[in-house]
């Protein structure tokens, strides 16, 4: 998969999925993190609004804190097996502006340093 690409995994999960790392700099820790529908209990670090993808309808939040590490190998076998979904990838100005808002977020501590080896985050 390449930065940016995003995913929906049906039947475990009904949230849009985004690689965030670069997993071409470290395809064995692969940053992917999910948009949820805007609420005030959750992360406020990156606030996505209708029309800056065509998966987002209304205010949505990058869930920084269930961020997760996978593999790229294992995000690939994901999607031979039909279980991953791709969809349209985000933007680049929106790729830049959900790492940078990493360094504000709830993000762990693991996502964070891959983000932050790669250059993404301070």
């Amino acid at each position: 998969m390449k930065s940016g690409d995003t995913f929906l995994l049906p039947g475990l999960d009904d949230h849009l999925w985004m690689v965030v790392s670069d997993p071409a700099a470290d395809p064995d820790r692969v940053v992917v993190v999910c948009f949820l529908t805007w609420q005030l209990k959750y992360d406020q670090a990156c606030i996505v609004e209708q029309g800056e993808h065509p998966f987002v309808t209304h205010s949505t939040c990058v869930n920084y804190p269930a961020a997760r590490v996978e593999t790229d190998a294992a995000l690939e076998r994901l999607k031979q097996r039909a279980v991953l979904k791709p969809k349209m990838p985000i933007s680049n100005q929106l790729l830049t502006r959900i790492r940078r808002s990493a360094e504000n977020s709830d993000i762990p501590t693991e996502a964070f340093e891959i983000l932050r080896s790669q250059g993404f985050v301070g």
